[in-house]
């Protein structure tokens, strides 16, 4: 079964092309939906926060969280290498999954966005979904438990929703955290007569 899901494709490169094509298509969608709006607050507000999502990286933590996941992935491969045995896995199913995890630890290493972290996130888990049908004789030794423990929830930390997103952004530019989460005056409904 594994193997016919190698056959000449990088799997998980395959899940994130697929992944990036989505967000493509989502993006020229936002875009077009851009275009239409014409009021030019939303569209400077709309605007700033997708350059926000392009640029920023995540802060320091979240960096030190990333290279760990980073490690964890190169971890894996080496023990799937030698231990490949007690999972079910032949010597070869062993040494493709291995490269796939060396392949997740650079990708992680040049995740720069939110948005690139939470594709990688995604291509992991489902990455993971696609080779749990290998298990281990003990449930501390099971390729899905290392991936979560040491790679996704470490992931999931450095992810945060939109709203958090943003208000570490508001932070490190210096603003005021308080005016950003008041609606304005004027969206405010009005009090009744």
């Amino acid at each position: 079964m594994l193997d016919q899901m190698f056959l000449g494709v990088n799997l998980v490169e395959k899940i994130l092309d697929q992944l990036q094509e989505e967000d493509r298509r989502k993006h020229e969608q936002k875009l077009q939906e851009l275009s239409i709006i014409a009021d030019s607050n939303i569209r400077d507000q709309f605007a700033a926060e997708l350059l926000m999502d392009k640029i920023l990286a995540p802060i320091e933590k979240a960096q030190f969280q990333i290279h760990d996941a980073a490690k964890h992935a190169q971890y894996m491969a080496e023990v799937i290498g030698y231990h490949y045995s007690d999972h079910g896995l032949t010597k070869e199913q062993a040494s493709k999954i291995s490269s796939q995890f060396r392949f997740l630890a650079v990708q992680l290493t040049a995740a720069s966005s939110l948005h690139n972290l939470r594709l990688i996130y995604q291509a992991i888990t489902l990455f993971l979904d696609h080779i749990s049908v290998f298990k281990h004789r003990e449930r501390k030794y099971s390729i899905e438990r290392e991936v979560r423990e040491g790679i996704l929830d470490r992931l999931n930390t450095c992810i945060a929703n939109y709203e958090n997103f943003q208000r570490r952004t508001v932070l490190f530019s210096g603003g005021n955290l308080d005016n950003t989460l008041k609606p304005h005056p004027s969206k405010l409904p009005l009090p009744p007569s």
